[in-house]
């Protein structure tokens, strides 16, 4: 991959995966409340790194600061499930050609209490309008094994990010979503 990656609610869960992509780019932008500590634990990674200490809450301060780094080849987004204003604004920081991955919480997926679309198939919709750039999503379900429910490790979660940046679908569901009524509590 040439170009900058964009990094966005990455260094919990998707690290590995935010990893994988920065050893891919030529550059790479991690934006988190805590950025200054982040390391990817590989020098060469961390000196192409720009790290931004800021939180997505302050949507104005971040995207000023985005656009001074955009436009980006790959953004590998973590982002809370109603933030519509910001994930649109993010879409128009994606390069043409690029790849917009959203990592959604498995209720991305269930419609709204009086039949509104799912947060995820309202991305899906909007981003089928921008043929401009590859959209991929990531549902987070669980794992069923001996009997009971638990859900995804970090492990797990980065291998289905990773597996979106290397053959990108729609949407790809780490784990199962059913039976729902079977998921941990």
């Amino acid at each position: 991959m040439t170009g900058t990656a964009l990094f966005l609610g990455t260094t919990g869960m998707l690290s590995a995966a935010a990893r994988h992509a920065a050893g891919l780019a030529e550059k790479s932008v991690l934006v988190s409340r805590n950025a200054g500590s982040f390391s990817f634990g590989d020098e060469a990674l961390d000196a192409k790194c720009e790290r931004l200490p800021l939180s997505y809450e302050d949507e104005p301060a971040l995207l000023a600061a985005l656009e001074e780094h955009a436009p980006f080849s790959l953004a590998l987004t973590w982002i809370r499930p109603r933030a519509e204003l910001l994930r649109a604004a993010l879409d128009a920081l994606v390069a043409p050609g690029g790849t917009l991955i959203e990592v959604m919480g498995s209720r991305s997926i269930l419609a709204g209490k009086d039949g509104e679309p799912s947060i995820a198939s309202i991305r899906a919709e909007a981003l089928a309008h921008q043929p401009d750039i590859s959209y991929a999503q990531v549902v987070l379900g669980f794992v069923r094994e001996n009997g009971a429910s638990r859900w995804l490790n970090h492990e797990e979660i980065s291998a289905a990010a990773i597996a979106q940046m290397e053959m990108p679908l729609p949407r790809r569901i780490a784990g199962t979503l059913e039976p729902w009524d079977e998921r941990p509590r």
